[in-house]
C-alpha cells in the first residue's frame, strides 16, 4: 500500500462565536471569542491483490477542536489566540477516491462538531479564568514596581 496524501484543509464548522467574553483588565478591555474548527487529513490507498483490480480506499482523520481570539480596542491580540480545547479525533475510510468522500467527511465532521456544541460552549465559558491568568502573567512581566 501506498499512501497519498490528498489534501489538508482546515475549516470553520461556524463563522459566529459559540461564546463571546468581554473583559476589563488593568486599564484595557478584551473581547474573547471562541470558534469550533477542524482540520481534516485525507490518505488514499490502492491495495493491491494479485487476482483482482485495485479499489482506491480513502482514510481520513479530523481534529475538532476550540480556538480563542482575543482582540483590545478592535485589534487582535494574536499572542492570546490558541486552541483552547481538543475533542477525540474522529477518523474513518471510504470505499473510492478521497475527492469523491469529500462531501460526506465534511457532513460528519459537521456533525461530530455540532453534537459537541455544548461542551465547545462550557470549556468556552470556563476559559475566562485561564484567559485573566495569561493577562496577569503579561502585565506582571511589563509593569515595573
Amino acid at each position: 500500500m501506498l499512501p497519498i496524501l490528498a489534501s489538508v484543509a482546515a475549516l470553520a464548522a461556524s463563522s459566529t462565536p459559540i461564546h463571546s467574553a468581554e473583559l476589563t483588565h488593568g486599564a484595557q478591555a478584551y473581547t474573547a471569542s471562541y470558534h469550533t474548527a477542524s482540520s481534516v487529513r485525507f490518505t488514499q490507498v490502492e491495495p493491491r491483490f494479485g487476482n483482482r483490480n485495485a479499489i482506491p480506499v480513502c482514510r481520513w482523520q479530523a481534529d475538532v477542536r476550540v480556538d480563542r481570539a482575543v482582540a483590545a480596542q478592535g485589534q487582535s491580540v494574536p499572542a492570546f489566540g490558541k486552541a483552547v480545547h481538543r475533542f477525540a479525533p474522529l477518523s474513518g475510510s471510504y470505499a473510492g477516491t478521497c475527492a469523491a468522500a469529500r462531501s460526506q467527511v465534511d457532513a460528519e465532521v459537521a456533525r461530530y462538531a455540532s453534537a459537541r456544541n455544548a461542551e465547545a460552549v462550557s470549556v468556552a465559558q470556563q476559559d475566562r479564568a485561564v484567559l485573566v491568568n495569561e493577562l496577569d502573567s503579561v502585565r506582571a512581566l511589563t509593569v515595573k514596581g
